[in-house]
């Protein structure tokens, strides 16, 4: 589905130089699932109430929400076992380095993360994370 984007936002891509299929993820996640299906539910919804609300912050313009909304999402993703210690250090370094949240992305244990920042901040967020570690970052403005 499309939406309107509020106000134009930044944001940085971190990637971990790591290949990791989504299907092993998926696989293990459902692992988990299936030996408490009521507490995995209940994350399940969780991440679902954060996308949403993720979608109304960006429909009107609220970052200081969205960023708290992408870290809260991390680590519901981190619980369900799918983020990896590459990305969690990227993370939190854009998160040290002034982003206003950050978090992975995609299938998990590798490939990107994301981190939303203020236009000002995308060059010291993405030089920490290449610092860090990071084979790759992009810089671009949703809009």
């Amino acid at each position: 589905e499309t939406f309107t984007v509020g106000r134009p936002f930044t944001i940085v891509i971190g990637d971990t130089g790591i290949s990791a299929p989504t299907k092993e993820s998926v696989g293990d996640v459902r692992k988990l699932w299936e030996v408490d299906k009521t507490k995995w539910e209940n994350v399940f919804d969780e991440v679902g109430a954060v996308a949403q609300n993720a979608r109304d912050s960006i429909e009107r313009g609220k970052m200081k929400e969205l960023g708290v909304l992408m870290n809260q999402n991390h680590t519901l993703l981190q619980e369900l076992t799918v983020s990896s210690p590459e990305l969690d250090k990227l993370v939190e370094v854009a998160r040290n380095a002034g982003a206003r949240g950050a978090k992975m992305s995609g299938g998990g244990r590798g490939g990107n993360m994301i981190a939303l920042v203020e236009p000002n901040q995308a060059e010291v967020v993405a030089e920490s994370l290449k610092a860090a570690g990071a084979k790759n970052t992009i810089i671009t403005q949703v809009s």
